[in-house]
């Protein structure tokens, strides 16, 4: 059995775990847009205008749908349960937390929602196209061993991460609340001080200077700055 397969054989279980989970985060901010939970909250029944309140279960099942298609088709590497238990009610906590923010707003939609949902379209697909590209790229066997520089990731070593810093930010805004900000905030602060250095360290252990050349040449995150 292949190192790929066998990494997907011990995976399933922890990634339909963390699918789950994240769903289960979706489906209660759905069914509290859709007015299914008034009789309980009461005043902190949603106030949003049908307008932000599609835009926001749009935003939330999008997400849901390509965190799926990352999961099962995109990464191939070993999920731990580990992993699992921090990204699914973590990816919960993201969907229920700004919807729920999202469904008090009583502000009309204007300019900064419509900034709001280009921020979260352009970090979606920074994310899943430098996934997609990536995963293209190494389907060919002459590039066995080899570290990934090319297309998106040729402008940051972690776009991917950057496509989800711009698309909950956007998210964020969509919610027309600052108490939303502490979202996209913990997630790029986790990106900077933990992901990232892990991650480095990882990449610079297993190319050698294929990762020295590439990190010499490219930003982080943010392509020119950082």
């Amino acid at each position: 059995m292949s190192d790929t397969a066998s990494a997907t054989d011990t995976s399933r279980a922890p990634k339909l775990t963390a699918a789950a989970i994240h769903g289960a985060g979706l489906m209660l901010g759905l069914v509290y847009l859709a007015g299914g939970l008034d009789g309980l909250l009461g005043s902190y029944a949603p106030a949003a205008s049908p307008g932000r309140r599609w835009l926001l279960a749009a935003a939330g099942i999008i997400y849901f749908v390509r965190f799926l298609v990352t999961q099962f088709v995109m990464v191939k590497r070993e999920f731990p349960w580990s992993e699992a238990w921090a990204v699914g009610p973590w990816a919960a906590l993201l969907q229920a937390g700004l919807i729920g923010i999202g469904g008090q707003a009583s502000a009309p939609l204007g300019w900064l929602a419509a900034l709001a949902v280009a921020l979260y379209l352009v970090g979606s697909y920074l994310n899943t196209g430098s996934e997609w590209q990536r995963r293209e790229w190494k389907k060919d066997p002459s590039h066995r061993g080899k570290l990934y520089t090319e297309g998106l990731f040729s402008r940051s070593m972690h776009v991917n991460y950057l496509g989800d810093c711009l698309l909950f930010t956007g998210f964020a805004m969509l919610t027309h609340s600052w108490w939303a900000a502490i979202f996209p905030v913990l997630m790029t602060a986790s990106f900077i001080w933990v992901h990232i250095p892990r991650l480095d360290a990882h990449l610079a252990d297993h190319y050698g200077e294929q990762y020295d050349a590439y990190a010499a040449r490219t930003k982080k995150l943010v392509p020119y700055v950082y």
